[in-house]
């Protein structure tokens, strides 16, 4: 006989247990901890400073989505490293921003303002038009570089970049990402090597979007 008895759970608690999952995301400190999980993996501590959040806070929230099933854990020595619990955990992340800036006019509106900021204002381009004499710039930090980056991609982290800027050609065109649609990096580089004389534009997509798509494979560094 099943050990499970159809009485015993109703319709209400199916969508109970379905709302749990959601609750978990429906935060903005752990949709961005999501975001940057998507990069890949990191411990508590570096969360924490990517994020800008406290260590407990970062802690706190990764456990919340822990228990939902959304992250996962291993250890190694005396660090436990911080991951997207699979390729779905992402495309459910996606697929909320996509419904969200569709049909939530506040977001789509505080994102514009967001990435019209003075400090990140200028050019973008689309990543079908990038063509193999531009020269392709990541300013994300380098272990987000090392998990996963555009083939051919140099890394020099944002905020690095003021004092490495001399390391970007003048001489061709230049692209520069980051994590994401919802990541201003890219556009803020783009800008600060603009007024040093570079060609310089930003991608509007970035890691995020493109290991869902799978467009292209990301490469690795060792």
């Amino acid at each position: 006989m099943s050990p499970w008895n159809s009485e015993e759970v109703t319709r209400q608690d199916v969508f109970d247990h379905f709302a749990h999952v959601i609750k978990a995301t429906a935060h903005g400190r752990r949709l961005e901890l999501l975001e940057i999980l998507a990069q890949g993996e990191h411990t508590v501590d570096t969360l924490s400073q990517l994020s800008g959040l406290a260590v407990t806070t970062a802690s706190n929230n990764l456990q919340t989505l822990k228990r939902a099933g959304l992250v996962s854990t291993r250890r190694e020595g005396t660090s436990i490293f911080y991951r997207l619990a699979g390729a779905d955990v992402l495309e459910l992340f996606l697929a909320a921003k996509r419904v969200a800036l569709r049909r939530y006019p506040a977001l789509a509106n505080a994102l514009q303002t967001y990435m019209g900021d003075p400090r990140s204002h200028g050019p973008t381009i689309d990543p079908a038009e990038i063509t193999a004499d531009m020269y392709i710039l990541d300013v994300r930090p380098q272990a987000e570089y090392k998990s996963g980056h555009f083939p051919a991609a140099v890394c020099i982290p944002m905020a690095e970049l003021e004092e490495r800027h001399e390391e970007v050609p003048r001489d061709r065109q230049v692209v520069v990402y980051c994590r994401g649609e919802l990541c201003r990096l890219a556009r803020e580089a783009a800008a600060l090597l603009r007024d040093r004389g570079v060609d310089a534009r930003a991608m509007d997509e970035g890691v995020t979007e493109w290991r869902a798509a799978k467009d292209f494979p990301l490469d690795h560094a060792s």
